[in-house]
């Protein structure tokens, strides 16, 4: 059965009246789903572009769902905002955010000025024209120029009103130009006071930035100074771990390959042993070694070399040095050691009381040939050596 519908008229099933009446009748009313006004709805969508809850999303900051009424007040609180600059009035073309106004304003300081300095010619260039007219109609306008040139019946009544709007004209733009140079001066006062103002501050931060630096400057010194007592600890520490005090030491060297190359090609020819003593009062020694040789052993043998050091007891011992040293390459299988030992010449200087921290190395420039490190050998294992030095104690 059809009936008509009451709002549009049209003929519908009795079935299909309530999605006809929700979903397709033209004259249907709906609620705003922003405001919750009811209207028509051919009138909904013209609605949304005025409603006052309808959402907004501002291209500043991103923020979603704004509501009309109050996207003006967010657009003005809003920094990242981009608004038409201040200037805009007399030229400025820059749109720029809210939080960068006063800085774009500071930049172009210059280029406003120059704006409305352009403006203000403008108006005076008015103004003098303005003034050519107005004088030319009261010339035109004065009773004996009247009386001379037309009968009073003959007088054109738009005279007077023309008279009266190039004053009120005059006068527009002479209130326009004073305010200008009111808002140009109030501008020029509040720019100077901002540049004072920053001004001040950087010779503040600067002040702060010195300060700082010169606590920089000491604190590295600091740390400097710290770092070198820490390396002369850590080799004191390192001294006392390893050093011997009973005219033994053995010395254990790693990386023999890399340390070798290093001698080959000159850029660690030599290497000092850590100090071992003769007793915990006695004389202070080390060993220096040349891994491609020195002198005559130069890339032949092996070149080790005994050193006497300066120690703190130097002052209760017997001088010069006389003690018999014997050197030796430890054969890792412990069957055939290098051996060679020598007893000081009490004339070198190499043995008297030292003044600096170590005597003239004295020893075996042809200690081992180096073939003996070469190709499966038992005194080369997992790329490390063993030198072992024993001082006779015989006499002290």
């Amino acid at each position: 059965m059809l009936a008509p519908c009451p709002a549009c008229k049209e003929l519908i099933r009795c079935l299909d009246k309530d999605w006809h009446n929700e979903r397709e009748c033209p004259e249907r009313k709906l609620n705003c789903r922003y405001c919750k006004l009811s209207f028509y709805f051919p009138e909904i969508k013209a609605h949304d572009e005025i409603c006052p809850k309808f959402p907004m999303t501002c291209e500043g900051c991103g923020k979603k769902k704004i509501p009309r009424e109050k996207f003006q007040d967010h657009v003005k609180s809003c920094g990242k905002c981009r608004v038409p600059c201040r200037y805009h009035v007399v030229g400025c073309a820059e749109m720029v955010e809210n939080d960068k106004s006063l800085e774009h304003e500071n930049k172009s300081l210059a280029e406003h000025l120059a704006k409305v300095l352009d403006v203000i010619q403008q108006n005076k260039k008015e103004h003098v024209e303005l003034s050519h007219r107005m004088g030319s109609l009261s010339v035109q306008g004065s009773p004996a120029s009247l009386s001379s040139k037309n009968p009073p019946s003959a007088l054109d009544p738009s005279k007077g009103s023309d008279t009266q709007w190039l004053f009120e004209m005059l006068e527009k733009k002479m209130i326009t130009f004073e305010n200008i140079v009111c808002v140009l001066n109030k501008e020029v006062e509040r720019t100077s006071s901002v540049v004072e103002e920053l001004m001040r501050q950087r010779r503040s931060d600067q002040e702060k930035i010195d300060g700082l630096n010169t606590k920089v400057r000491q604190l590295e010194r600091t740390i400097g100074q710290k770092d070198v007592l820490m390396t002369e600890m850590e080799t004191r520490l390192q001294e006392i771990d390893l050093s011997t005090h009973d005219g033994i030491f053995i010395w254990k060297i790693t990386d023999i390959s890399k340390k070798r190359q290093d001698a080959i090609v000159g850029r660690c020819p030599a290497m000092f042993s850590p100090p071992f003593y003769t007793n915990k009062y006695g004389y202070k020694m080390c060993l220096r070694i040349y891994l491609n040789g020195d002198g005559t052993g130069r890339g032949t043998h092996i070149s080790l070399f005994f050193v006497v050091m300066k120690g703190p007891n130097d002052a209760l011992l017997r001088w010069p040095f006389n003690q018999k040293v014997t050197l030796m390459l430890l054969d890792q299988n412990n069957r055939e050691h290098m051996i060679d030992a020598f007893r000081p010449d009490i004339t070198s200087s190499s043995f008297q009381r030292p003044v600096s921290e170590m005597n003239i190395a004295s020893g075996c420039p042809l200690f081992c040939p180096l073939s003996k490190l070469e190709g499966k050998n038992s005194y080369v294992r997992e790329d490390t050596i063993f030198i072992k030095v024993i001082v006779d104690l015989t006499g002290l």
